[in-house]
């Protein structure tokens, strides 16, 4: 088994963040299999899952989807719980602010905002390959070079057109207060009203709802990695006003507290297997 963040070819650093790898096996524990809470989080993805498919469930909406092998995900605003088969598996492609506009030929990713769309209605027949591919691949590290691949090939094939935005975005991921909006607006050599349009395009929200799903996941990754300091802290340093503001946050991203979060956290699925998310360089 294994939960890894595992950083792509340097040529895709541009346009690709990074790859989540994951693989659980749920044979050895008893008693109910736990569900997954995935909460809102600033980025878009394209997702594989070789294990094949599996449901995700909101209760608060009154809905169930049932998640193919390959999707396109744009920006989630809202929060699931995945319900895992016995053996599950996944591929994750994390975007950079941008990047999936412009793998798609530049086509605006306000589409895919808060939804699923089967990979395959949207870059055809040849992601489906790709899956077969990962389908048939034991070894882990064989998995991320196909992909690897195939995005290598997929980047080299389209006339990429990098502008300043394109390089100020990143910045807005890291839901960090250093940065104002105006400030990136004018290091992007543009008014506001015409970077905010151009983000929309690329991240298909606006900058201020990027910023505040940005800021929540800062603040919720502070909190795991330094699980002593007091939640009071975290709020004034990730920019928040106070405790109840980021409250807020929490409920509409996650749709609980954040010291809910820590203990639904406690039960996920790679706490009751022993898994540690390890970053490979």
């Amino acid at each position: 088994m294994v939960y890894q963040i595992i950083q792509p070819h340097p040529a895709l650093k541009p346009f690709v963040k990074e790859y989540m790898l994951i693989h659980f096996n749920f044979s050895g524990l008893s008693g109910e299999r736990p569900s997954k809470l995935l909460e809102a989080r600033a980025e878009q993805s394209i997702i594989l899952y070789p294990s094949g498919v599996f449901t995700k469930v909101n209760s608060v909406l009154n809905k169930q989807l049932v998640i193919p092998p390959t999707i396109v995900q744009g920006q989630l605003l809202t929060n699931w719980y995945h319900h895992y088969p016995e053996d599950f598996k996944l591929v994750k492609i994390i975007f950079q602010p941008g990047g999936l506009f412009h793998l798609l030929g530049h086509a605006p990713t306000t589409y895919f905002t808060d939804s699923v769309t089967d990979a395959e209605s949207v870059l055809g027949k040849e992601i489906s390959e790709i899956i077969q591919q990962l389908m048939n691949t034991e070894q882990y590290a064989p998995m991320i070079q196909l992909v690897d691949t195939y995005l290598l090939a997929k980047f080299r094939k389209l006339k990429l057109r990098l502008e300043p935005i394109d390089r100020v975005n990143v910045l807005l991921q890291a839901g960090s207060p250093t940065f104002t909006l105006d400030y990136l607006a004018n290091q992007s050599c543009l008014s506001y009203r015409q970077f905010e349009r151009k983000f929309k395009e690329r991240n298909g929200v606006s900058p201020k709802l990027f910023v505040r799903i940005a800021r929540f996941n800062r603040a919720y990754t502070i909190k795991e990695v330094h699980p002593e300091k007091d939640w009071l802290d975290i709020a004034i340093t990730c920019g928040y006003s106070d405790y109840q503001h980021m409250v807020k946050d929490f409920k509409q991203f996650a749709g609980v507290t954040p010291v809910a979060m820590v203990h639904v956290e406690a039960t996920s699925p790679e706490k009751m297997l022993g898994l540690h998310k390890d970053v490979v360089f």
